[in-house]
């Protein structure tokens, strides 16, 4: 990832597969692999999750990057009891957060925690916005991985997403998050230009075209969205777009 966004470097990183209790708090796992940290780490956190203000917020706001300083900042982070009993004895501070539904799963996430060590720090510039980009290729990855869909699926939908930009990808998700598409609400909400909107949709159409199996015989523009709709429908699984933080 810091690759694409040198901002991005993470000191340890966590992701579960988890099923939530009523309280949106995590009431068991399925699977969980660790970067720079303990083995038994989902163990030890359920311990003392009660304490996880944030992970509510976490799991609620599906695909959308939380940093524990949406909250707090980094010196008054210090003071809550989640990091005086979990993570400072982890030597971990700054942290980003990111969960995803899974399909037709509604008590089941997959949830990705990138963390900086004590002593550091994700950097200022770095937005929500990246952490969404870079991680959404690595939610299918591990779906996969773990079972949640089938290795063919998972390449097709990957390859339809290859070299799509942030702005690309953040309008297919407002298009299929959509119960009914309105050029004008989009153009405002990602404060571009209607006919921008229009020329990225036109793109990203032409892009895969020659992946499309089945296009729909629908009049005027309304073929081309209903076709990008169709084909990227497997974004409704990473939420809305929200604004930047």
């Amino acid at each position: 990832m810091k690759k694409y966004v040198p901002e991005f470097d993470a000191d340890a990183l966590s992701v579960v597969f988890c099923q939530m209790d009523g309280n949106q708090m995590i009431a068991g796992a399925q699977n969980s692999v660790y970067l720079n940290m303990r083995t038994n780490e989902l163990d030890v956190y359920r311990r003392v999750q009660h304490l996880d203000v944030i992970r509510p917020t976490i799991m609620r706001n599906i695909g959308t990057g939380i940093f524990n300083t949406d909250f707090y900042t980094l010196d008054a982070w210090r003071e809550q009891p989640m990091y005086q009993n979990y993570y400072e004895a982890l030597g971990l501070l700054h942290t980003v957060s990111i969960a995803y539904e899974i399909p037709f799963q509604t008590n089941l996430r997959l949830q990705f925690t990138y963390f900086k060590a004590i002593g550091s720090e994700f950097a200022q510039t770095l937005t929500k916005d990246e952490v969404e980009y870079l991680s959404i290729p690595f939610y299918y990855i591990w779906a996969q991985r773990w079972g949640i869909i089938d290795e063919e699926t998972c390449q097709k939908w990957l390859n339809l997403m290859s070299g799509l930009n942030p702005t690309q990808l953040f309008l297919l998700r407002d298009l299929v998050a959509r119960p009914r598409y309105s050029l004008p609400v989009t153009a405002e909400k990602f404060g571009i230009n209607p006919r921008m909107v229009n020329h990225y949709y036109n793109q990203i159409y032409s892009g895969i075209l020659g992946q499309l199996k089945t296009k729909y015989k629908v009049e005027g523009n309304a073929s081309k969205m209903v076709d990008l709709a169709q084909a990227f429908h497997f974004l409704r699984f990473i939420g809305d777009y929200r604004l930047k933080r």
